[in-house]
């Protein structure tokens, strides 16, 4: 089992799952403008900090109220809506009202592209998270949630280019969750090779990165390599990584299972041959 960061939707072989959400979606946007004396960012994030969605709902709401055109409002209140409630839905239309207010804002576009994201409006999610790109092409995270977008929307090969974008922006950065959210999305997408070498690399710049052995574990066992897989299963263990163990262990029960289910055919298949040698003339096999 993979162990990826919070994600929007859920994923299949070929839906990659958005790997390293922006969910504080304020917190992310509001260097981009000053808070009146009233209403603060500070205090909108300790609401988030507390969980408690409903009176940040409160507070942004009449905040926007008293300054319409402030991007922090109702960032929070998309906030809200898509980390709180769990309604994506609800928050496209304020962190629509964000980029309409400073379009330049490549927080804010990369946040509506997670909600479009959210509720499968691919195509949109894709314009979100191109405009946030065009606006800051060295963010990552952003090429990873667009290869999700793409993905969505069946476009696997668009999904992978954008990888292949943001493999580049890995190496020059060269930071350790970086390779990671890269690893992630190339293994969504089943491109083992480039997710085996971005784990690896996440490993050398952090060894301790006990998620990092784990997810290696997962692609090193879909590739075939058995010895691999438990080897780094167990640094996860070691490591402290809960999952790690689980996925281990889950792995040789299946090996167990595949062993037994070949001896069984094996057992199946040597009598069926030997009667048939020695009963060449019946017909065995209803036409």
């Amino acid at each position: 089992m993979l162990r990826l960061p919070p994600a929007p939707v859920e994923g299949t072989a070929h839906r990659l799952i958005a790997s390293a959400l922006v969910l504080s979606v304020a917190a992310s946007i509001g260097s981009f403008s000053v808070a009146a004396p009233t209403y603060s960012v500070a205090r909108g994030l300790a609401y988030q900090k507390a969980q408690d969605w409903q009176g940040l709902l409160r507070y942004a709401t009449a905040w926007s109220q008293a300054q319409p055109n402030s991007i922090d409002a109702w960032a929070f209140i998309g906030s809200a809506y898509e980390v709180g409630f769990k309604q994506p839905e609800k928050a496209i239309v304020p962190l629509r009202r964000c980029v309409a207010i400073d379009p330049s804002s490549a927080p804010a576009w990369h946040a509506l592209g997670t909600a479009y994201t959210m509720t499968k409006e691919w195509a949109s999610a894709v314009d979100a998270f191109k405009r946030a790109i065009q606006l800051n092409p060295n963010q990552p995270t952003y090429y990873n949630n667009l290869a999700a977008a793409y993905s969505g929307g069946n476009a696997v090969k668009s999904a992978m280019a954008a990888l292949d974008r943001e493999k580049v922006l890995a190496e020059r950065l060269n930071r350790a969750t970086v390779w990671y959210t890269l690893g992630n999305g190339y293994a969504q997408l089943t491109d083992l090779n480039n997710a085996i070498a971005a784990y690896r690399r996440l490993l050398t710049i952090e060894p301790g990165f006990a998620q990092g052995w784990t997810n290696l574990g997962v692609v090193l066992q879909y590739s075939g390599d058995t010895a691999g897989a438990r080897s780094a299963y167990r640094r996860g263990v070691q490591l402290g990584d809960p999952l790690a163990g689980k996925d281990e262990a889950q792995m040789e029960a299946d090996l167990r299972a595949q062993a037994q289910q070949q001896i069984q055919q094996q057992n199946n298949i040597g009598p069926a041959r030997a009667g048939m040698r020695g009963t060449s003339k019946v017909k065995c096999w209803a036409r």
